[in-house]
């Protein structure tokens, strides 16, 4: 008998490979299928990504917002389908399909023999990014991820995310000891670092002229072992190509007190992070409720 999970995993994969049938080129096609399901008749989130994108562009009108919401619905559907076609792919395919600029500097940094932090965020492709930069590097990444409570997704994930070389790191009581030390043996870690903290503990930044709740982990983990920290995000072209955004996070070591390097920290890459959103608003993932504490 079908449990849960199993049922799950079978409309998971028949959805992703049922409109990306006929291969990446028709992603373009099939993601407005599902925009329009999950914006028009499923609802899925709908409240939530107007309402954010309300607070985040006071200045639009209502009918903008909606337009720009229902982008946002292709945008992430563009992402997930894109995701079924990771597992035909070569590496000649991602070199066709991503500009490798800017990743010197992420090969610069790693040089330097104190091991690096990626630093990134829902934003274009981050699976795809993750993918690319390892493949560019030519270098093991390892990625620090949420648990799936889908034990046949999860195994799914793994195995695409780790196919060129990738390694996975699940969030939990041993991870921090494990990200440093993978940053103590000159090797790079990747997070995604835009998720909303915890409601009463987490520490407040300032995000698109609102307080919101941040994680202190990766602030700590860089304040701690003094690596370099690169923020990278991967975005989606016109063309359907993607290019690479990649800044050094030139945080400070030296404040009076623990606290405030790791707010200054949060701040500087949520200030980032909201630079690139606001050039691209529709490639992030607005279903996130980032305001809710």
């Amino acid at each position: 008998m079908l449990n849960k999970h199993k049922i799950e995993y079978y409309l998971f994969i028949f959805a992703g490979n049922l409109l990306s049938i006929f291969g990446f080129s028709s992603i373009r096609y099939s993601s407005q299928i599902l925009a329009f399901i999950f914006f028009r008749i499923l609802r899925i989130r709908r409240k939530v990504v107007i309402t954010n994108l309300s607070k985040a562009f006071p200045e639009l009108n209502p009918k903008a917002i909606k337009q720009l919401a229902q982008k946002n619905y292709r945008s992430a559907a563009i992402s997930f389908l894109e995701i079924f076609n990771f597992k035909n792919f070569v590496k000649e395919e991602i070199h066709s399909l991503i500009l490798p600029e800017g990743i010197e500097v992420v090969k610069s940094k790693l040089d330097e023999g104190k091991g690096l932090i990626l630093l990134t965020a829902h934003i274009g492709n981050w699976e795809l990014g993750a993918i690319a930069a390892g493949v560019y590097l030519n270098e093991s990444i390892k990625v620090l991820i949420k648990k799936q409570k889908n034990p046949y997704v999860k195994n799914w994930l793994k195995d695409t995310r780790e196919r060129f070389g990738n390694k996975q790191i699940s969030v939990g009581i041993k991870s921090a000891r494990e990200l440093i030390t993978v940053i103590r043996n000159n090797e790079m870690v990747g997070i995604v670092g835009d998720q909303r903290g915890p409601r009463t503990e987490g520490l407040r930044v300032e995000f698109f002229g609102q307080q919101t709740s941040t994680f202190i982990g990766t602030a700590s983990i860089a304040i701690k072992t003094k690596c370099p920290v690169v923020v990278i995000f991967c975005i989606r072209q016109p063309n359907f190509k993607y290019k690479f955004v990649i800044e050094e996070l030139n945080y400070k070591t030296e404040l009076s007190n623990k606290e405030e390097l790791i707010k200054s920290f949060n701040q500087m890459y949520m200030k980032k992070l909201e630079s690139i959103i606001r050039k691209y608003p529709d490639q992030w993932l607005w279903m996130h409720d980032i305001w809710k504490y």
